[in-house]
């Protein structure tokens, strides 16, 4: 029986993603406000970000400057969270230019222009509180 735990723990899938939801995050495309939007940062991963436009997930890789969409059914909520597996590459990449990445005071600006919508996004991502500032 012990011999047979080890191997149970390799036959798992991929390792999953753990997405948190950003619920004082601000998103507009083409500066207006979307109808049914989210925006989700990955737990290990501080460069990426998971936004939902209605069905569709983007994933925004900050610091490589992509976008993918990701397929809606292997995304998993959970809770206000949400899961899935790690990209592997074959997701379908759209198009992007322009991005923009500046601090604009108590949050974080990502601008960036979708070529298949034709539309600018911007998200905005507040600072995460810093508890070890003293005073």
């Amino acid at each position: 029986m012990c011999a047979f735990v080890p191997f149970a723990a390799l036959a798992g899938d991929a390792p999953a993603i753990v997405w948190k939801q950003e619920s004082t995050a601000l998103l507009k495309l083409n500066g207006r406000p979307v109808k049914t939007w989210n925006v989700y940062r990955a737990e290990k991963k501080k460069d990426w970000i998971l936004v939902q436009l209605g069905h569709r997930y983007l994933l925004l890789d900050t610091k490589q400057h992509s976008v993918r969409e990701l397929d809606p059914a292997t995304v998993k909520p959970n809770g206000k969270n949400v899961e899935c597996p790690e990209p592997q590459g074959q997701e379908r990449r759209i198009e992007s230019t322009d991005w923009v990445m500046r601090d604009i005071g108590p949050a974080e600006l990502v601008r960036l222009k979708l070529l298949d919508y034709g539309g600018v996004l911007d998200v905005q991502l507040p600072h995460p509180y810093n508890f070890r500032v003293s005073y």
